[in-house]
């Protein structure tokens, strides 16, 4: 697992930096606000289970005539404990059958009706979280995959804004580097921020309407072209003054808002071109 930690945050095997989000939100479904990454450890403990499955219903192997033989003789394996000298490899396959108990009912896996399978086993030991109503309009398929990635961190405070890092004792101040008027939070840099605002202001000569906030996205949500082409507008504005922020902290310079909103149209077009090439001139054409 920590590897696959580092590597996320890093593309090291070698840990460097801190996590943005915790890994036991990054291993939930997608639809849950993870990432969708299966933890190593759950998907082991359920490779294993199809062990202890064999074992439940005595399948025809030479492996499980030869543990009963040896270990389980006669005894009852839903309620067997291995004997404190059995090997390590015992051991752990009985550990798993206690995690896994529970999912069986006079032998039979009730997880899933055709049986046992390490999908179903993994899926049984993972807990249940709600789904969130945020989850369709960051995954969205009309999103470029790296700002789907910067909307993500958004909704689970991942970023490192400078009010959040004057708590840890980082930094001088916690002004925005944007604006250099308000405290750098995250509500502050994607809603109230004047270049924010003016980039919101350039987008607006190319589509009708008010600029499409989450909660406007959410209770607005149906599957349709103008509702996804919204979401990839919403996605690419969240992207866009993030990579700004962070070019203004490194190389300590920032280009004009219009410059900025001409960016964000040129990929919304190309983006609408490859998903729905019969429409000519791109999001101009759509009464958004």
């Amino acid at each position: 697992m920590a590897i696959c930690r580092n590597y996320l945050w890093d593309g090291s095997s070698v840990y460097h930096r801190v996590p943005l989000v915790a890994w036991d939100k990054v291993t939930l479904p997608k639809k849950e606000g993870g990432l969708g990454i299966r933890r190593a450890d759950t998907w082991n403990i359920a490779n294993v289970g199809k062990l202890v499955d064999w074992l439940y219903c005595k399948a025809d192997r030479l492996w499980i005539k030869w543990v009963s033989d040896v270990y389980i003789k006669d005894q009852d394996w839903h309620s067997y404990s291995p004997p404190s000298d059995a090997t390590w490899v015992w051991k752990t396959i009985c550990k798993v059958k206690e995690k896994l108990k529970m999912g069986y009912d006079n032998g039979r896996w009730t997880g899933d009706p055709k049986g046992y399978s390490i999908r179903s086993g993994h899926a049984w030991l993972s807990p249940d979280h709600l789904q969130l109503d945020w989850t369709a309009i960051v995954w969205s398929n009309w999103n470029v995959p790296k700002h789907a990635m910067t909307t993500w961190l958004r909704m689970h405070e991942g970023m490192n804004v400078k009010s959040k890092l004057a708590r840890l004792g980082c930094g001088d101040d916690d002004l925005c580097l944007l604006c250099q008027l308000q405290s750098e939070t995250v509500e502050h840099l994607f809603s109230s921020c004047v270049y924010a605002l003016r980039v919101q202001a350039c987008l607006k000569q190319w589509y009708r309407g008010t600029f499409p906030t989450m909660d406007n996205l959410i209770a607005t949500q149906r599957d349709n072209i103008q509702w996804r082409v919204k979401v990839a507008m919403f996605n690419a504005f969240t992207y866009s003054i993030w990579h700004q922020r962070n070019q203004a902290r490194v190389i300590e310079c920032l280009i004009r808002p219009e410059s900025v909103a001409a960016r964000i149209e040129e990929d919304l077009n190309s983006r609408l071109k490859l998903k729905c090439g019969r429409i000519a001139g791109g999001i101009r054409t759509l009464n958004l």
